[in-house]
């Protein structure tokens, strides 16, 4: 990773909206380029022991509540698009777009059942719900349908009151790896008003998401591409929400060895799409092996950021997060796999060069063709059970 200055606290406006990622390159990430070592860290802050200077000044910096720029954030919101990231060439929606918004919004409304206790909502498991997060979720529901699903349906929340109390309880400690949060937070979804501002309230309710996530689960702590999956749940959650989603997310999908050194779960990502990929689409695997492309040349930011770090446009993947949230980690490998195949014209007529540098960017994808051949491969998954096969292939070369 190349660490830069840290950016002062005016806006830049030269951040765009096309750019939703962090400016880590992921593309030839490797586990050292991810990874700040124990080593490196530990003599920046130490669990257990006072902190030092350093340390304080730190903390202090995102406990301070920095003024507002309100003449030139105004300008900024002006030019923000739906989502609230920058564009200068914003365009409002039409009428019809707005009302079928608001017609959505309607019916997930009335599948709502009455709040709980908690302020969440629950909701009637059917094949209607099924039908309607894969037509995309509407923006005022996601929160409360991610939470739900995540959940196992809320069955998993019985000690988010706990998890509540260590999240405040952690927020009062210093962890190891502070420096390097700090670090990267002003990379991470740096076209978003939400994060625009240094040491704003985006960027305080990130740095707090992710410093109690490493305190949390020790054995992670924090790596790249944390930051962007935390920033993208502050978009609909508030910190405390946030924490508790990322913490089931990890729980759920086993995202702990995605993220370990090694990161046993992103090499085995990697084998189970080129499997896939063979399974469905004999012909572009083999032209992709046959110019030397391979999976951890370009999949890593997909898989490492759980396809938040700019794979594709933002709508798009919002609706690839509604279907994660609904079945799993295994949609991942899925929409991998539907990408390729989306773009399988292309890429036949790529040589290893443009097939790195086209899979590198954005990849402008129609949203409903590849939300529809997700759902038809991950269908067709579970008829034959490909990727329990393919996972149970790579432990048994291990």
């Amino acid at each position: 990773m190349i660490i830069s200055d840290t950016p002062s606290t005016t806006l830049d406006p030269s951040y765009h909206h096309s750019n939703t990622s962090s400016d880590t390159d992921f593309t030839n990430a490797t586990s050292q380029s991810l990874r700040t070592t124990h080593t490196e860290l530990s003599s920046l802050s130490r669990p257990g022991l006072p902190p030092t200077t350093t340390d304080l000044e730190l903390q202090k910096r995102y406990t301070l509540h920095q003024p507002d720029v309100a003449g030139e954030m105004e300008k900024w919101y002006a030019m923000t698009d739906r989502y609230g990231f920058i564009d200068e060439g914003v365009t409002e929606p039409t009428e019809k777009q707005k009302q079928r918004e608001v017609e959505r919004a309607t019916k997930w409304a009335h599948m709502a059942n009455q709040k709980r206790i908690d302020g969440t909502h629950d909701f009637e498991f059917s094949h209607k719900l099924i039908k309607r997060v894969y037509k995309g979720i509407p923006d005022c529901w996601r929160r409360d349908v991610w939470y739900y699903l995540c959940t196992d349906r809320l069955a998993q929340v019985k000690h988010d009151d706990e998890l509540k109390a260590t999240y405040e309880t952690l927020l009062q400690r210093t962890t190891s790896n502070e420096r390097q949060i700090d670090l990267d937070i002003p990379r991470t979804m740096h076209g978003h008003i939400m994060f625009r501002q240094r040491y704003g309230s985006g960027q305080r309710a990130l740095f707090d998401v992710l410093r109690a996530f490493a305190g949390y689960d020790e054995e992670v702590g924090y790596c790249q591409g944390m930051a962007n999956v935390a920033a993208m749940l502050l978009m609909y959650c508030e910190d405390e929400k946030a924490f508790l989603l990322l913490v089931h997310m990890f729980q759920r999908d086993n995202l702990h060895d995605l993220f370990i050194p090694g990161f046993p779960a992103l090499m085995e990502s990697f084998y189970v799409q080129e499997k896939l990929l063979l399974k469905l689409a004999p012909k572009l695997a083999t032209h992709l092996s046959a110019i030397g492309l391979t999976s951890d040349m370009f999949a890593t930011r997909w898989y490492i950021t759980l396809f938040t770090g700019g794979v594709v446009r933002y709508q798009t993947f919002l609706r690839i997060w509604d279907v994660y949230f609904l079945h799993g980690f295994d949609i991942f490998y899925c929409a991998a796999v539907a990408l390729l195949m989306i773009h399988k014209d292309h890429l036949l007529k790529c040589d290893l060069e443009n097939a790195l540098a086209f899979l590198g960017g954005t990849l402008s994808t129609p949203e409903d063709p590849l939300i529809k051949m997700i759902r038809k491969i991950y269908e067709k998954n579970n008829h034959h059970h490909y990727i329990v096969s393919f996972k149970q292939q790579y432990k048994s070369f291990r």
